[in-house]
């Protein structure tokens, strides 16, 4: 998955902190079409900067889209995932309609912390990679 960012600072470290805007999860400019309560914010990352990007270049950082999509199931499939089990579950001993959704809405509540929990602690084993992969805009005092 690629985004496109500012470079505020570069280190001797070969990484560069960069500015993206973090659009919604439909990829869309909410402020544009209005069509979202969330809109977009400004995130600071930190990148690989291989082709030694300076300060106040436009650039594309990429991020591996396997583990995007890794933590976007775990963070809708698992919670409803548990959900349909439990009210599966429910319904085969013959609990109450009442029963049944009352445990689905807590097997989707557990199942939202429980992807809440695995996902950070996957990113403190192991936190997500962004590389600078191509200047995008002229370098500044061009």
């Amino acid at each position: 998955m690629t985004q496109n960012g500012v470079i505020r600072k570069t280190g001797p470290d070969g990484f560069a902190e960069v500015c993206v805007t973090q659009r919604t999860a439909c990829g869309h400019s909410c402020e544009d079409c209005r069509g979202c309560a969330a809109g977009s914010r400004e995130l600071l990352i930190r990148a690989r900067n291989p082709l030694e990007a300076r300060a106040g270049e436009t650039v594309t950082v990429a991020s591996q889209t396997r583990r995007v999509l890794g933590d976007a199931a775990l963070v809708y499939v698992l919670p409803l995932a548990l959900m349909l089990a439990s009210a599966l579950l429910c319904a085969s001993v013959g609990g109450s309609q009442t029963a049944c959704a009352l445990s689905a809405v807590l097997a989707l509540a557990a199942g939202s912390a429980l992807a809440v929990f695995l996902g950070r602690v996957r990113h403190r084993k192991a936190p997500l990679e962004y590389v600078i992969v191509e200047r995008t805009g002229p370098r500044p005092g061009e």
